[in-house]
């Protein structure tokens, strides 16, 4: 059987709040991978932020594909956490993905809509990753993973596969190496049908109980979880059966 990886979503947001360095610190203590989210400012700059809209954590109706840096950089997001309220920073992109090869924790990066929408989207992304270490990109969109592919060839792309979308449409994307799905869509009737394609397989949205982790199929190359530890712990007691 080959090593499932733990990537903490969005950092071990089932602890701290998510894509904050609270959370990918987190993560790091738990020894695993961190999936993070990217968006794209007006002028360009690459934050961590899931939203396309801040206005969930912050308060602040307010688009970052929209605005400058300058504008966003002093919002504080947060929220009620445990009885009290604690705020962050947005985070750099550049300095997560530094901090990260620092620390040699593979990194699992979501491309929001902002990335594609931005005229230099693709581009600047690209520029940015040059030299980082372990990751992969993946996205909803898989033209936009095809762009990115042109640009990164070596890169692995992931697709975030919806419900419904037909598998052999799937096949089609010479350019998708891997393929995500949410723990709904998890089965082994599919994962056959996924064989063919010979590609990754990774899952969203366990929290420790479920089914796939007793019985884990081959193709499954990583977990992505808010709880990273309590994943570790079902994946060290099923390579242990």
């Amino acid at each position: 059987m080959s090593e499932v990886k733990v990537y903490a979503h969005r950092g071990a947001s089932g602890y701290m709040l998510e894509n904050t360095w609270s959370a990918f610190q987190k993560a790091c203590e738990f020894g695993v991978g961190i999936e993070l989210d990217v968006q794209i400012t007006k002028d360009g700059v690459v934050v961590v932020y899931h939203d396309d809209n801040l206005k969930r954590l912050s308060g602040k109706n307010c688009l970052i594909e929209a605005n400058n840096y300058e504008s966003l950089k002093d919002i504080k997001i947060g929220k009620r956490w445990k009885r009290r309220f604690i705020s962050h920073s947005i985070p750099l992109a550049y300095e997560v993905i530094q901090w990260a090869k620092e620390k040699d924790v593979p990194l699992n990066i979501e491309m929001k809509k902002s990335v594609s929408t931005h005229p230099e989207g693709p581009e600047i992304l690209a520029a940015m990753l040059e030299g980082a270490g372990e990751f992969h990109l993946s996205s909803f969109d898989p033209q936009l993973l095809r762009k990115m592919k042109e640009r990164m060839p070596e890169t692995e792309m992931a697709l975030i596969v919806k419900k419904g979308m037909p598998l052999e449409k799937i096949e089609k994307m010479e350019w998708i190496d891997s393929i995500h799905l949410h723990k709904r869509l998890y089965s082994m009737e599919f994962l056959k049908n996924l064989q063919q394609m010979k590609k990754k397989i990774r899952i969203y949205g366990l929290l420790g109980r479920e089914a796939a982790l007793r019985e884990l199929a081959p193709e499954l190359a990583g977990v992505i979880t808010d709880y990273p530890d309590r994943i570790k712990e079902k994946l060290r007691l099923a390579y242990e059966r």
